[in-house]
């Protein structure tokens, strides 16, 4: 299957499309304690914020499934209240967010472990899914199989790490990842994510940089994170006049005294608030997570119009997305080759080919489709056989779709010339054939208008199908049981009937 690559172009219009995106739910707590069996039964204390139906402290989840998002923190940033803004528009808007407490030292007492905080991170998401399916778990039959990984600072290297060889989660978001491994007192305790992690990432990426940065040095993080991604699809969207330490929602007073110690904090140059910068991450990873975790098409269309339109961000996207057709589709089921008479009208060659057609893909199960049908070489010397494909185009920077309620479907139709077409059973202006018929009787008429009708009734003289006719076409009768049937054609001038 081919690949066709989408480079966007920056639009000289601003349009924000509305989304059904505003707040739905209140916004339920807890703390859970995960245990990892693989790494000596680490514990993993997580704090959860969830849709729930009254907000609160352990309070009731809400009806229906929600695709979660995992969430690492900076470093000595492990306050889940830090990124306040984030819990709460992502639980209200349908998302379970959980957020790992886990690797919480501080230079120079202490620095994180970068390895095991991104395996917290890998783990929970396993976990998460998992629980959907555990009936003893208060996220039972609450979680859907789409999640993402999020993280900032040493939580984006955290999610790069987490996201290396890992098929079990749809996308990754990173806010200002630090990819370097400073020397002590730093953060001494580091990992290779470039050689290590980095290039092992496949599923689609979303790098959020800002345009100060005085934590993360250019050559160790920002653009650099985007430009080692290997993968079919990744944009990068730098917000402008913002910083590092704005991507929390409060003074991070480690976090600043970071800044001060690898370069001096910029917050001089800071052409944005904090508040500013929070909202534009939200106007960012919203629409995102709604059509790469809930797959709402005008989603894509909002996140890529803010992208390419708002003053408040630049951006770089590539993306390679299927052309034209889904993976694992399924064409050929109940698509059934036929023969027929030279001579056949082609409307009633095609009224005999089936109409729909199942189609399935692994994201978005079974679908019945209607097919449009196409007819190569009709009552032509055609080869025997049977040709059925089937095509659909997705809208640029689409990642994953549903598949489409039409099918355009290309047909070859047997047609055997050595026999001619069987005679219609006819009465004046009205013919029928076959006659017996067995699953489809097909009819033609001299004249037909709005009055028109066409009525089949059993011998008893109850109408059993009524329908309004064209000039000719075909009717199904598989369901009528074996008998004998009347036709009745009429309209303001004529009333025929045939047996």
């Amino acid at each position: 299957m081919k690949n066709m690559k989408i480079k966007l172009q920056f639009l000289s219009f601003f349009v924000l499309i509305s989304m059904a995106m505003n707040a739905q739910y209140q916004v339920g707590e807890k703390t859970v304690i995960y245990t990892d069996p693989n790494r000596d039964n680490r514990e993993i204390e997580t704090v959860i914020y969830y849709p729930a139906t009254v907000g609160g402290v352990d309070a009731a989840i809400a009806s229906g499934t929600f695709p979660a998002i995992i969430f690492g923190h900076g470093t000595a940033m492990a306050d889940p209240t830090l990124y306040q803004y984030l819990w709460d528009a992502l639980p209200a808007a349908g998302y379970i967010c959980l957020v790992p407490t886990t690797e919480d030292a501080s230079p120079p007492l202490g620095a994180p472990d970068h390895e095991s905080f991104g395996l917290d991170l890998r783990f929970i998401n396993l976990q998460i899914k998992a629980e959907n399916d555990n009936a003893a778990s208060f996220f039972f039959n609450h979680v859907t199989e789409r999640t993402a990984i999020m993280g900032h600072s040493l939580g984006g290297k955290g999610t790069l790490i987490a996201a290396a060889n890992n098929n079990d989660l749809t996308t990754i978001v990173t806010l200002c990842a630090a990819l370097s491994d400073p020397p002590w007192p730093y953060d001494g305790n580091g990992y290779d994510v470039i050689t290590n992690s980095m290039p092992y990432i496949t599923v689609p990426s979303l790098v959020v940089d800002t345009e100060f940065d005085c934590v993360v040095p250019v050559d160790e993080g920002q653009f650099v994170t985007y430009e080692l991604l290997n993968v079919d699809c990744k944009t990068y969207v730098k917000i402008l006049g913002g910083g590092h330490c704005y991507m929390a929602s409060s003074d991070a007073s480690s976090c600043e005294t970071a800044e001060g110690w690898m370069g001096g904090n910029c917050e001089g140059d800071f052409t944005i608030s904090r508040a500013d910068q929070n909202q534009t991450v939200l106007d960012i990873i919203l629409p995102y997570f709604e059509f790469m975790l809930k797959d709402v098409a005008i989603a894509e269309d909002e996140f890529l119009t803010y992208i390419t339109s708002s003053p408040e961000v630049t951006y770089i996207r590539d993306c390679e997305i299927p052309d034209p057709q889904i993976d694992e589709i399924d064409i050929y089921n109940n698509v059934a080759n036929i023969n027929v008479p030279y001579g056949t009208p082609q409307n009633t060659a095609i009224s005999q080919l089936v109409q729909t057609t199942t189609i399935s893909d692994t994201d978005a199960g079974t679908h019945v489709v209607n097919l449009n049908w196409s007819v190569a070489g009709y009552n032509a010397n055609v080869p025997s056989g049977y040709l059925a494909t089937g095509t659909f185009t997705l809208p640029a920077g689409v990642i994953q779709t549903t598949p489409p309620t039409t099918l355009s479907v290309t047909a070859t139709i047997t047609v055997d010339e050595f026999v001619s077409t069987p005679q219609f059973t006819s009465n004046e202006g009205l013919s029928v054939f076959p006659n017996p018929a067995k699953e489809i009787l097909f009819y033609k008429l001299n004249n037909s208008n709005d009055d028109s009708m066409l009525s089949i009734y059993n011998v008893c003289g109850q109408m059993i199908i009524e329908i309004i006719p064209e000039f000719e076409g075909a009717i199904d009768i598989k369901d009528l049981k074996p008998g004998i049937y009347i036709v009745k054609f009429q309209n303001q001038t004529q009333r025929i009937s045939v047996e």
